[in-house]
């Protein structure tokens, strides 16, 4: 059956804006998750037009959960929206479950953790725990101790848009009514996604059409060469580019280095580390990519997500071959599988596939297959 595309007579500004105000007519209340960042500033920018347009007087309660590890640029833009008074704006640092990846391997550490040094100390309105009540919290739980003293059924708008990867995608067809509202361990609270169908253009777009100052960060990423993203620069994705901290920001670079120095390894070696390919003795195989999947990974947790993805890469490949699309490796040649695994990135459980431009030589060595240059 051919696919059916239909477009509606409509915008992205239009629809997100209608969908805030049915998340306002809906919940009891409504929190915008403020990060710093261009996606949230969009929808906290639209929830004021929203406002405006209902009569709505009273101020925009506005969440910021402070991530501690953030460089200055960002938390100085926060800081100006808090103290703006504008907002009913609720600061928080808590001690906050996180990752850091270091040469494909993810390890726990806590964001605010009581016993080392902090990276520098969060204002004095900022929510805090006393040390007698000191419990460190998980995305989840976070979001529930946040929404503790918030009546009734709770709205938390983020700026999260479908683009960004194959799992907020996902996450945004899971239904096909109200698609940008999703539910919670909490049966009261939902994390609505009103911008979800916005890409990167239509964000700067409003903000120039509308004189919107955004986080200077873009401006220096950009100039970096870098993907617009306010985050941790510790997890994955950041910390694979983590030597182009220095260049951005020095001081950051070296409060970072004095805080965790174990990342002058990932810094000095992961480009070497990336591109190898000695996996030892492992068959070059599916089930050789399962085994060095049990053989390298000890968390159950991470060890399940990764036999997922080869598992999902397995029966995609086997589905495009039978049906002589990307031949001759279904769009997941085997080396890339074992890259994987190997530089831990297979958490969204399926692997984006690579188009028949960025097949090379090695992938067919790595088969045992003739290579012919097309």
């Amino acid at each position: 059956m051919a696919r059916v595309v239909k477009y509606i007579d409509s915008d992205v500004y239009t629809e997100a804006k209608k969908r805030i105000k049915h998340i306002i007519d809906t919940f009891d209340n409504v929190l915008v998750c403020f990060s710093g960042g261009k996606d949230s500033l969009v929808v906290l920018s639209l929830v004021e037009e929203c406002y405006k347009e209902m009569g709505i007087n009273e101020k925009i309660k506005v969440v910021f959960r402070d991530e501690e590890l953030i460089p200055d640029d960002v938390i100085n833009f926060v800081r100006e929206k808090a103290e703006s008074g504008k907002y009913d704006f609720r600061y928080y640092a808590i001690p906050l479950e996180s990752e850091k990846f270091i040469m494909g391997k993810n390890y726990k550490y806590v964001q605010w953790d009581k016993d080392r040094e902090h990276l520098r100390q969060p204002p004095e309105y900022a929510i805090t725990l006393p040390a007698d009540e000191y419990r460190v919290y998980d995305q989840y739980t976070a979001d529930e101790f946040i929404c503790k003293d918030v009546k009734g059924k709770v709205a938390m708008l983020t700026g999260i848009r479908a683009v960004e990867s194959l799992f907020r995608l996902r996450a945004c067809k899971s239904k096909i009514n109200e698609c940008y509202i999703s539910a919670t361990k909490s049966p009261r609270i939902k994390l609505c996604k009103p911008i979800y169908d916005w890409v990167e253009d239509d964000v700067f777009l409003y903000f120039f059409k509308t004189g919107i100052r955004y986080c200077p960060i873009y401006d220096v990423q950009m100039l970096n060469r870098e993907n617009l993203r306010v985050s941790t620069p510790l997890h994955a994705e950041s910390s694979k580019r983590f030597s182009k901290i220095r260049t951005r920001y020095p001081q950051f670079y070296e409060q970072l280095i004095k805080l965790f120095p174990e990342m002058l390894v990932q810094e000095r070696y992961w480009s070497q580390f990336y591109t190898s390919t000695d996996l030892g003795d492992y068959e070059h195989s599916f089930d050789g990519a399962r085994q060095f999947c049990r053989d390298t990974i000890t968390d159950p947790v991470k060890l399940r997500q990764a036999l997922h993805a080869v598992n999902s890469a397995e029966r995609t490949r086997t589905n495009n071959v039978a049906k002589g699309r990307y031949l001759p490796f279904g769009g997941y040649p085997l080396r890339r599988v074992f890259m994987y695994i190997n530089n831990g990135t297979y958490k969204r459980g399926v692997f984006q596939p690579d188009g028949p431009d960025r097949i090379n030589k090695r992938d067919y060595d790595f088969e045992g297959l003739k290579y012919e240059k097309k």
